[in-house]
């Protein structure tokens, strides 16, 4: 078979898959689907959809890429010394010095404060 007619299949299965999973599926709308869902406790608002201040996902992104740095810096920490390479240790310490002046320009623009 060519490469066209096994796509042309592939395609076609998915198709009636998808097709068939609105046809068979069971819908119910109910009061309990809609509602906004707070830990199994009424919705204190009647909004569900608040904004939210800027600095939660700010503070959200800070974390994700310091959290993601220490992916980094655990493991090579922990063979740094077996190791036995100045480069080694010269790539771990651009990787600190690179991590230290972000976070040094992240505090200086402002991006730490709460208020």
């Amino acid at each position: 078979m060519a490469l066209f007619e096994i796509m042309l299949i592939i395609f076609f299965i998915v198709s009636l898959l998808y097709i068939a999973s609105f046809i068979i599926s069971i819908t119910s709308k109910d009061y309990e689907k809609y509602s906004a869902y707070e830990c199994g406790f009424e919705p204190i608002h009647t909004n569900a959809r608040l904004k939210f201040e800027i600095i939660y996902w700010v503070i959200g992104i800070l974390y994700l890429i310091f959290d993601l740095e220490l992916i980094f810096i655990f493991p090579l920490a922990t063979i740094l010394y077996s190791m036995n390479s100045l480069l080694g240790i010269i790539i771990y310490l651009i990787f600190i010095i690179i991590l230290t002046i972000g976070f040094i320009y992240e505090w200086q623009q402002g991006a730490l404060k709460f208020n």
